[in-house]
């Protein structure tokens, strides 16, 4: 479920696709599971031990790691997974556990499984996809500092707004469900505030390839995403 919906624009190139240059922190997660910081200098820097840790992501500060371990992986029919945010400093090493599995019946509290990190642009908050209904996920911002969540929208993030009017909104591809029931749900990506106010539709998201329509729209305003 968590990744039904995820159309990964990341992976696609152009404007949508995060800048890569040589001598740049990053961040990758071994084979072994084991998360390791770059400083672009030549230094490596372990922030794990190897284990069953994903998705490492790193923040606009160029040192702030955020990433996944999986503790329990179960199966999204009986909603047992259960997975931890981490935090971490690159440079030196500094690791703590940010937020710890929360089950709830509540689907839109339901925290007990979080999956694909995205810093905000100031790098104060961690936006969090966690395992919420059968066709969908739930978006959370987590607050880096405290360790507080907040419930933004129902949904899968595809990027966050780099540049532009929208900067550190998110896109976001829903499964929308019309007033007439015999038309059928469908997909569509939509821009959403950091509060969780939907702002507007992208065109052709709807009843075309999302990936193309979002590439083609943020190409034409100008703008980054990623």
């Amino acid at each position: 479920m968590k990744h039904r919906f995820r159309i990964a624009l990341a992976t696609i190139g152009l404007a949508l696709a995060s800048p890569s240059f040589a001598n740049q922190p990053d961040v990758s997660i071994t084979a072994e599971g084991q998360v390791i910081y770059y400083s672009g200098e030549g230094r490596s820097t372990r922030l794990s031990i190897p284990g069953k840790f994903k998705q490492a992501a790193l923040a606009p500060d160029d040192r702030t790691v955020a990433f996944i371990e999986i503790l329990v992986e179960g199966t999204p029919a009986y909603d047992d997974t259960r997975t931890q945010l981490w935090i971490a400093d690159g440079p030196t090493g500094q690791a703590r556990i940010l937020f710890k599995p929360r089950p709830a019946d509540d689907r839109k509290a339901n925290m007990a499984a979080l999956w694909n990190p995205v810093f905000s642009l100031n790098g104060g908050f961690i936006y969090v996809e966690s395992e919420a209904w059968v066709t969908s996920a739930a978006i959370h911002q987590i607050n880096v500092k405290t360790g507080t969540e907040k419930y933004v929208v129902d949904g899968s993030i595809d990027a966050l707004v780099r540049t532009g009017p929208y900067r550190g909104y998110l896109l976001v591809q829903r499964q929308l469900y019309p007033k007439n029931p015999e038309e059928g749900a469908y997909d569509e990506v939509h821009l959403i505030r950091p509060d969780g106010k939907f702002i507007v539709a992208v065109p052709g998201s709807k009843d075309g390839d999302p990936v193309e329509a979002v590439e083609a729209w943020v190409k034409a305003k100008g703008w980054s995403a990623w």
